[in-house]
């Protein structure tokens, strides 16, 4: 279960009451500090004894000082009651909400166990129904066994259909009134937390206006990119560039407001954060940023530069598309082929640069077959190292984070775009995961692994019964028989036995329907369209890749280059399958084809 009947997302509320109190007892004490301040000050004003100019100024400016610490005083003690109200809200009803999931959980479990009664019941009922007793019995005929055993066993056959469906209608009421409880309870904590949300927008006029406090507050609390959405089409034009040019950070990284604005939003705060230096990394991947949106067309559609783990953003690039400051354009229109490509272990801001590549090279071969692409670099997670690649704990949280994203791609892009998401090594992790646990496919059209560091068959969720379900998607995936660290991280994953969230260790490959393609080097298509042979191959050489890299990084350590036919680089036959899949739903090459190498090139 992932929805509830309203659509309330099934998950434990996170809280911690302790957490909530001693925030609570900070925040009195800063209040006691800030009066023990102007407790001080005002006698330094009324009692210090003396006359003369110099110690005029000093109680004057004593003074002012008392005063001006008068409205931190009122904001903290504001906070400290929204912090009260909220921590006594999600105490009583996010924890009632989480209690009764319990009996949701339970209360499906029996509805399950009486829908297999009901089968079991009217599959003997059946069995009986077609029998030879029971034709001859109906018919009036003579039998081996009397017509009271007869009638009996009918009257017990039905009499279990009857019972079974009772008891399957009875735990459907049961369940009903499991997730109305719960939904009441989900209700009561969303609603506190919206009022939490409205009341800090306005603790401080300095940063949210009255005007804007209800608009913010309206959004924060909007569960769905589709709800985002909606709130901000209500608006006016003049209040939505208003709250873009002056909130960025929260407008720019809002699934379902539209890109346009995103982009203007993040923009700003990229150009602003480069006007400061922050030391390394953050210095080099805002330069990395924004080399990508001055001379390679990238634009930002979110940005957390200075997020606790590590620096996140994901740049979008569009056929066609230049970015303009002075105005609001859609740059999603008229895309037939929207794409999402993620990293893996170690990708971090600082290599947008080839990504980006790889981007502008996917749109261009997509143009090469008629179409209009925007390619998306995604990185938009916290990145495993060597240590924790093993481990589904950032998978979880990247997934968990893909979803809402996927979620607002899929309200922005045009109906008929195709969509394909592109995950090497643990990024693949990350993208099966929240394709795989989502009710709906998040619009997902394509799923491609490369190099993948394998995929789980347990979903988002705390239900240990439940499985992956990619229905709706079409899942490819290749792995380079030179490529030693995908294959590495399924067999860390499989070998270190049960692990926190649950292991890594399958093989997309492998995956009922999933189409495997090659990345072992060869030969395109023949120039006549037929397939390359020893005799005949004309058509274009295609790079093996040579281990785990995207680019050029070879099978080496992350960070070693001049290992050309990485998985995302043009000229390699898997960028070459991959733009063909991202076009027409088929790999350009034949599995095993001429040209194939096993064996290392270099």
């Amino acid at each position: 279960m992932t929805a509830s009947p309203k659509g309330y997302p099934f998950e434990s509320i996170d809280y911690d009451v302790g957490q909530m109190n001693t925030l609570h007892g900070h925040l009195e004490d800063a209040i006691d500090e800030v009066e023990s301040m102007q407790l001080v000050l005002r006698n330094l004003t009324d009692n210090l004894e003396g006359h003369g100019q110099a110690l005029d100024r000093v109680k004057s400016m004593a003074s002012d000082v008392a005063a001006q610490f008068t409205p931190p005083t009122a904001r903290i003690r504001r906070i400290k009651g929204v912090v009260l109200r909220y921590g006594q809200a999600v105490e009583a009803h996010g924890g009632k909400a989480n209690q009764l999931m319990v009996d949701v959980t339970a209360a499906q479990t029996a509805l399950d166990s009486a829908h297999t009664e009901v089968v079991l019941a009217e599959t003997e009922l059946s069995t009986w129904t077609r029998s030879d007793d029971y034709r001859s019995w109906s018919a009036g005929e003579e039998t081996a066994t009397s017509s009271s055993t007869l009638l009996s066993r009918d009257d017990r056959f039905r009499e279990a259909v009857t019972t079974a469906q009772g008891t399957r209608d009875r735990a459907a009421e049961d369940l009903a009134d499991a997730w109305t409880a719960w939904e009441k309870e989900f209700e009561a904590w969303d609603d506190a937390y919206a009022r939490a949300v409205a009341s800090l927008a306005r603790v401080d006029g300095g940063y949210v206006s009255t005007a804007d406090a209800p608009s913010l507050a309206a959004l924060a609390d909007a569960d769905s990119p589709e709800e985002v959405a909606a709130i901000w089409d209500s608006m006016s034009e003049a209040e939505r560039a208003r709250i873009a040019a002056s909130y960025p950070e929260f407008i720019g990284n809002l699934d379902g407001i539209p890109y346009e604005y995103r982009i203007a939003a993040n923009v700003a705060v990229l150009e602003e954060a480069s006007k400061t230096s922050w030391g390394e990394p953050r210095d080099g991947e805002i330069a990395a940023l924004l080399s990508e949106l001055k001379d390679h067309g990238g634009v930002p559609i979110s940005l957390n530069l200075f997020d606790k783990n590590q620096g996140t953003a994901a740049m979008l690039y569009v056929d066609g598309f230049s970015y303009d400051r002075s105005q609001f354009i859609d740059p999603l229109t008229g895309i037939t082929n929207v794409n999402v490509l993620l990293g893996g272990m170690l990708t971090e801001l600082g290599q947008f640069g080839n990504w980006g590549d790889s981007a502008r090279d996917f749109n261009d071969a997509i143009r090469d077959q008629g179409g209009r692409s925007a390619t998306i670099v995604w990185f938009g997670y916290d990145t495993p190292n060597y240590e924790t690649v093993g481990l589904m704990d950032q998978a979880i949280t990247g997934a968990e984070s893909l979803t809402t994203f996927l979620r607002g791609l899929d309200h922005a892009a045009p109906r008929d775009a195709v969509t394909t998401v592109v995950g090497h090594s643990y990024g693949s992790t990350t993208a099966f995961l929240a394709v795989g646990s989502a009710i709906d496919n998040l619009g997902v059209d394509n799923l491609i692994a490369v190099g993948s560091a394998g995929v789980t068959d347990r979903p988002l969720g705390d239900d240990p019964d439940a499985h992956v379900d990619y229905s709706g998607t079409n899942i490819y995936a290749s792995t380079s028989p030179e490529d030693m660290w995908a294959k590495k991280g399924r067999w860390i994953s499989d070998a270190a036995g049960p692990l926190p969230g649950g292991s890594h260790a399958i093989d997309p490959g492998s995956i009922d329907g999933a189409v495997s393609f090659d990345s072992n080097g060869g030969y395109g298509p023949n120039l006549d369209g037929s397939e390359p042979t020893p005799e005949h191959h004309d058509g274009i050489p295609l790079l093996q890749t040579p281990g785990h890299g995207t680019h050029s990084e070879g099978d080496a350590p992350i960070g070693f280059t001049g290992f050309p036919g990485g998985y995302l680089e043009e000229g390699s036959e898997s960028f070459a399958n991959i733009a063909n899949i991202m076009a027409s739903g088929q790999p350009l090459t034949e599995s095993g084809g001429y040209g194939s190498d096993d064996w290392w090139l270099w």
